[in-house]
């Protein structure tokens, strides 16, 4: 229900939150993707209670075998130091009591074609780590 309201909301162009409608659009396209298969998709992760170990990621999916994490950047720059806050996190993350028994996922959405050397090494450093360019044209993973 949540979702269907928000996509009405982006193909009417408003936004419920300060991010921007590029940011919105992305996590939106990808929280669908993921959930195309069922789980149940907390935005802003607030109810997930990870906010509380100083890490707050866009959006969590909860499934029976996995935990997704969604991010989305539309600066690579920025995707750079959220990549590096997870690495310092990652031990309080993997450890938190959603993950028991379930798999863990980092999806990036991006809005470029191409990532830039500096992001693949850093996304490199992490396990589970996948990145997708999300455009009119579709998702495309690049990573």
């Amino acid at each position: 229900m949540e979702l269907r309201i928000a996509l009405n909301d982006l193909d009417r162009g408003i936004r419920r939150s300060s991010e921007g409608l590029d940011h919105y659009s992305v996590k939106l396209r990808l929280i669908e993707k993921f959930t195309e298969d069922g789980g149940s998709c907390y935005i802003e992760s607030e109810q997930t209670k990870i906010s509380k170990i100083g890490y707050r990621p866009d959006a969590i999916i909860i499934k029976d075998d996995e935990l997704i994490i969604v991010e989305v950047e539309t600066d690579q720059r920025r995707m750079i130091e959220k990549l590096r806050k997870i690495r310092r996190k990652w031990n309080e993350i993997t450890s938190t009591p959603l993950l028991t028994g379930r798999r863990l996922r980092i999806v990036f959405g991006v809005t470029d074609n191409e990532l830039r050397d500096d992001v693949l090494r850093e996304a490199r450093r992490l396990v589970g780590v996948e990145i997708y360019s999300v455009s009119d044209g579709g998702i495309v993973r690049l990573f």
